[in-house]
């Protein structure tokens, strides 16, 4: 089994507030690039890669006109990708969204989060204290 893990800088810029790609000659976040080059660019590493799992780190973003498992399967149907299918774990207010892009033909994932629960500001003791 591969699985990779790629920090995608500034993808959430190459989907428009539909998840649709945004595959034109307007200036990507990068210097001196496209987004069509940019989102072309990155379905070539993506298919060398030929991971069974990738997980994106600063996907797409998550929020009440965004949604980053769309985006990442637009994407992956566009550029007819083996990585087709995404599963988010939380969301969160970064634009730092952690995706798994995934073969649905050789893994089945599920978001399972363990442990206790924390709250929203974390928890409220120092580490090993009660």
């Amino acid at each position: 089994m591969r699985i990779a893990t790629w920090n995608i800088e500034w993808f959430t810029n190459l989907f428009d507030d539909k998840d649709r790609l945004l595959l034109d000659d307007g200036w990507s976040a990068r210097r001196d690039i496209t987004r069509r080059q940019q989102l072309e660019s990155i379905a070539i590493v993506l298919s060398a890669m030929n991971a069974d799992a990738i997980m994106v780190i600063e996907a797409p973003d998550q929020n009440g006109h965004r949604n980053t498992v769309n985006a990442l399967e637009n994407f992956a149907r566009h550029f007819e990708l083996r990585t087709h299918k995404a599963i988010m774990g939380f969301t969160n207010d970064t634009q730092q969204e952690i995706a798994l892009l995934y073969d649905p033909d050789v893994l089945t994932v599920r978001h399972d989060p363990r442990g206790q629960p924390t709250g929203k500001k974390g928890k409220t003791s120092l580490p090993g204290l009660m």
